[in-house]
């Protein structure tokens, strides 16, 4: 986006005092005025970019905004003709002309104007991050954390269902703006450590559970553990070792929704090698009469 020197527009040095300013206008709006111009497009253009100078120039904090994005700006590309300033000043306070012209008849102010003249964007402050480090439980309970953010202290929330690496968005608590812009804003990553007890994979958890050896022949049920406490389960009789349960709505709750993923539960057993004699001799009676039949 080009930049616009508002003092070249006007034909003024960036000196100028406010009837200058005011005089150089009135020049140069009643030589481009619509009125004057019908139908001339390119004179119409122009001054619009007059009116919107005059219209920053002529308000003290505007211009003192301008003054300082102007800073950096290589004054010497731009040619002042003082000729054809003095000129203007046989044009009185009396000459009957519309100062409101340019905002009755447009808003059409240039994408520069409305870039730097925002003040929600016009010398914004420096944004700031950083990064916290919460538990899987943290993440499916949701948490609070009380940091020390350029010497204020900052409360953040964290949402039940947080991902690895989400990036919070905390407005306007980054660095202070310049001349009555706005606060940067603050960006938190939130890291999750690793549980060694469940994985996760977007919403949804896997853990695994060991089981005896009897409540895989027989079935049965056992007792796991998951993040909002421990529950039972059901086990088929003959379940394939490695094969997975699926228990709904035990997983991760789903970020800003009342909505929950689901558990897996990989289901192993042991072969147990510590059976007593008795043990081995029932084992031996039943493996007998099941080869006879």
């Amino acid at each position: 986006m080009q930049f616009k020197d508002y003092y070249k527009i006007l034909d003024v040095q960036p000196t100028a005092t406010q009837d200058e300013i005011k005089k150089a206008y009135r020049r140069l709006a009643m030589t481009y005025h619509p009125d004057r111009n019908p139908e001339n497009a390119e004179a119409e253009e122009k001054f619009k970019e007059i009116a919107e100078a005059y219209d920053v120039l002529s308000d003290p904090e505007k211009r003192k905004k301008f003054d300082l994005m102007r800073d950096g700006q290589n004054e010497s590309d731009y040619n002042y003709n003082k000729a054809s300033r003095t000129s203007s000043s046989n044009i009185s306070d009396d000459d009957n002309f519309d100062f409101d012209y340019f905002k009755k008849k447009t808003s059409e102010y240039s994408e520069f104007f409305k870039k730097f003249f925002n003040k929600s964007n016009l010398f914004k402050g420096d944004d700031f991050s950083g990064s916290i480090t919460i538990s899987l439980q943290e993440a499916y309970t949701g948490s609070r954390r009380l940091l020390t953010v350029l010497g204020n202290k900052l409360r953040i929330d964290i949402k039940p269902g947080i991902k690895n690496d989400q990036l919070l968005k905390i407005p306007e608590q980054g660095y202070p703006g310049i001349s009555g812009g706005k606060r940067g804003d603050l960006y938190v990553r939130v890291k999750i450590e690793n549980n060694n007890m469940f994985t996760r994979r977007g919403d949804e958890l896997f853990t695994e559970v060991y089981v005896d050896i009897f409540t895989i022949l027989c079935g049965g049920e056992v007792v796991i553990s998951t993040l909002s406490g421990d529950i039972r389960i059901k086990i088929p009789r003959g379940m394939e070792y490695g094969k997975q349960l699926r228990i709904k709505n035990k997983g991760m709750p789903v970020y800003g929704t009342d909505m929950f993923g689901d558990l897996f539960v990989k289901v192993k057993y042991h072969i147990p090698t510590d059976l007593t004699d008795d043990e081995i001799t029932e084992l031996k009676a039943i493996q007998s009469r099941r080869n006879k039949n």
